[in-house]
């Protein structure tokens, strides 16, 4: 475990990066004090980056910095607000099928947990917009049955691995609960564990929500998000480059970061070969199931 990990240089440039493009976001209301992200500038069509406009305009004689700002709250407060639901909803099903703590419920949980891991976690989220809608709610919803799986079967593994362990047993002949257990013992022992699969995760939402929105089929104008900005900048490439460069660079800046925390918290903690073989949906993770 290194110890070090908190103070390391690289640890503390990938939370400085994620902070900024979050603050960015949270103030994206406030940017349109100045300049509405939705409102055209009349003869300010694909003017470059210049002291006016910082990062240019678009197509449509939009500011680009705006939209960017207002991009950047939409698609990270989608991404965390999924996988928030996702890790909280994931965890609390894990435990109560790992600890049977609802014998006639356990079967119909993994059978769920079973199918939300089938498909492939670029390819669900594509199905259930469909269903939901383009939209907010649509986003977060795909987004949310996409990865809630995958804590599902995290939690329910390490909570049948840890049945064995000694402080287990010894909380149990103390007179300890079984939701007492799975509240002091059992979930602070996952804690680590399911904050680098949520960073992982986080990661992987950012990307599918830019990925459906290049495609169009996430959020719809004039809503602006990373994916929809570069996909409306495709065109204009050799005229304008500013459309394409600043929102492909927030996101491999902030999925960089993102993915080099998850990194440093695994060795930290000694958890990420864990989380990514959960990740990555390998069957061994999910193995216990059969046995």
């Amino acid at each position: 475990m290194n110890k070090n990990v908190w103070r390391s240089r690289p640890f503390i440039i990938c939370c400085f990066v994620l902070l900024a493009l979050i603050i960015s976001g949270m103030f994206a209301v406030k940017a349109g004090k100045f300049y509405n992200p939705t409102t055209p500038f009349v003869g300010g069509k694909l003017q470059p980056p210049s002291a006016s406009f910082w990062l240019g305009t678009d197509e449509l004689g939009r500011d680009v910095f705006s939209r960017l700002l207002d991009a950047t709250g939409v698609t990270l407060g989608l991404a965390l607000i999924s996988v928030v639901l996702a890790m909280v909803t994931g965890t609390l099903l894990g435990m109560v099928a790992g600890y049977d703590v609802l014998p006639i419920a356990t079967p119909v949980i993994l059978f769920i947990g079973q199918i939300s891991v089938i498909f492939p976690v670029r390819w669900l989220p594509l199905i259930i917009v469909l269903l939901f809608g383009e939209h907010a709610f649509g986003m977060m919803m795909s987004m949310f049955f996409s990865l809630w799986g995958q804590f599902l079967w995290l939690i329910y593994d390490e909570a049948r691995a840890l049945k064995g362990r000694a402080f287990i047993q010894a909380a149990y002949m103390s007179g300890g609960t079984r939701w007492g257990i799975l509240k002091f013992h059992v979930l602070p022992y996952m804690v680590p564990t399911v904050l680098v699969l949520a960073t992982l995760s986080f990661r992987t939402a950012i990307g599918v929500i830019s990925t459906l929105s290049f495609l169009g089929i996430g959020l719809q104008p004039p809503t602006p998000t990373w994916g929809s900005m570069i996909s409306e900048a495709q065109p204009y490439f050799f005229q304008a480059w500013w459309l394409v460069l600043f929102p492909l660079l927030a996101l491999v800046v902030s999925v960089l970061a993102i993915n080099w925390i998850g990194h440093l918290l695994g060795r930290k903690w000694s958890v990420s070969g864990r989380a990514k073989l959960q990740k990555r949906g390998d069957s061994r993770a999910k193995s216990s199931i059969f046995t």
